[in-house]
């Protein structure tokens, strides 16, 4: 048997969504590695806990992947949550001696939480790669949970850049990853001691053979994806971050030209979601329908029906560093174009000619989607193969190698 690798990460439980983490765990269980995902037990949307009674962990096989779930408490609010992700820390290093040995250790990177796994490389000679999904504490800055001048901040951004100089690997998932340890000062090829040369991009692609079997396997059964008109669709969250007031006020600008050959079709929930519908409402919108919450396994059914599929986000000066969330593949794998309404640095919508991204505006939103709608054949087509190409060039059997590469150098 090859190298024993963790997988760490609290909240990649066992509960049947083939996630990023397993599907690189059975890659590298096909390449000779012996992997284990390690998660806690609690749900970070509300639901059930997976350990309800006293044991301290379970071990669980589920979809081709091997788990230890960590018994951690249930929690509803933001500091709540902080403090469970220190309790699953705290409770793997204590049940340490009860988990099988790693020789390496692959953990989705929090700066507040990282540092844990560096204990094992001290006492053990453990290999510690982080996989940094999201940039934490800058996220919070951003987001105005912390500000940036203060004292927890600080605290944070030490640790952060503690686990980065101490990593025997680091892989983001946003190609600009690099650019922010150099932004920091903590890059050696500026004086620091952060070595940046040899930094991984594992981008948060898609398992083409599982979103392609639920394509036909879970059709989703909506008249709206059987009309003539020219379908836009948006899925994911509806939430103060994805900004989606500007795809209502582009629908309106749409009605005010009278084309009626287009219809937007918004799936999923979130806080804001009676808002808008209360704005389109208003507005008197009939060509934007709030279709509710859409089960994953569909997903693939609707954005291949779709005609354009839409992204958005508010601005943010962390798209300097690229962007990577899992829909954005979803998108490129159903072979229909993207419209994105951001402009990151590391643009893959327009470097790989799988869509345009535009300014979030809805005057350029709307004549985006007419363009589109109206468009030459042959140049729909192109972009439809071109969204698909990429989608196999970011297929997780091509990605898994970035992650071997950093296990055995």
């Amino acid at each position: 048997m090859g190298k024993v690798v963790w997988i760490v990460n609290e909240y990649n439980g066992p509960e049947g969504i083939r996630t990023r983490q397993t599907v690189l765990s059975q890659h590298l269980e096909e390449q000779g590695y012996e992997v284990y995902l390690i998660c806690g037990s609690s749900d970070n949307k509300g639901g059930k806990n997976a350990i309800e009674d006293d044991e301290a962990f379970k071990y669980v096989e589920s979809d081709g992947a091997k788990y230890y779930v960590i018994k951690t408490s249930n929690y509803k609010r933001t500091y709540e949550r902080v403090l469970v992700a220190i309790q699953f820390q705290k409770r793997i290093w204590k049940l340490r001696s009860k988990l099988p040995k790693p020789d390496v250790i692959v953990s989705d990177f929090a700066g507040l939480f990282g540092n844990v796994f560096l204990k094992w490389k001290k006492k053990y000679g453990t290999k510690v790669i982080y996989d940094v999904l999201d940039l934490w504490p800058e996220g919070f800055v951003e987001m105005g949970y912390i500000k940036k001048k203060s004292l927890i901040a600080s605290v944070l951004y030490n640790m952060e850049h503690k686990s980065y100089r101490e990593a025997d690997g680091i892989i983001f998932s946003m190609q600009g990853g690099r650019d922010y340890i150099i932004d920091k000062g903590w890059s050696k090829e500026i004086g620091g001691d952060v070595d940046t040369l040899d930094i991984g991009y594992l981008n948060n692609g898609v398992d083409l053979e599982t979103v392609d079997k639920q394509k036909t396997q879970y059709v989703l059964n909506d008249p709206d994806l059987d009309t003539n008109k020219f379908k836009v669709v948006y899925l994911g969250s509806i939430s103060a971050m994805n900004g989606l007031e500007i795809l209502v006020e582009a629908a309106k600008e749409l009605s005010d030209r009278k084309d009626e050959t287009i219809v937007i079709l918004v799936y999923g929930f979130g806080n804001q979601e009676e808002r808008l519908k209360k704005m389109a409402e208003d507005y008197g919108l009939s060509n934007i329908k709030f279709k509710g919450k859409l089960d994953k396994k569909y997903a693939m059914s609707l954005l291949s029906r779709s005609d354009l599929n839409v992204f958005t986000f508010r601005d943010s000066p962390l798209w300097k560093y690229g962007v990577s969330p899992n829909k954005l593949f979803m998108y490129f794998a159903s072979g229909k174009p993207v419209l994105s309404m951001i402009k990151p640095n590391y643009d893959l919508v327009e470097s790989k000619k799988a869509g345009i991204s535009v300014e979030n505006d809805p005057v350029v939103i709307a004549n985006a989607i007419q363009d589109f709608s109206r468009m030459d054949q042959i140049e729909y087509e192109e972009y439809c193969k071109n969204a698909r190409t990429t989608a196999m060039e970011y297929d997780y059997k091509n990605l898994v190698q970035v992650l071997i590469d950093k296990i055995e150098e």
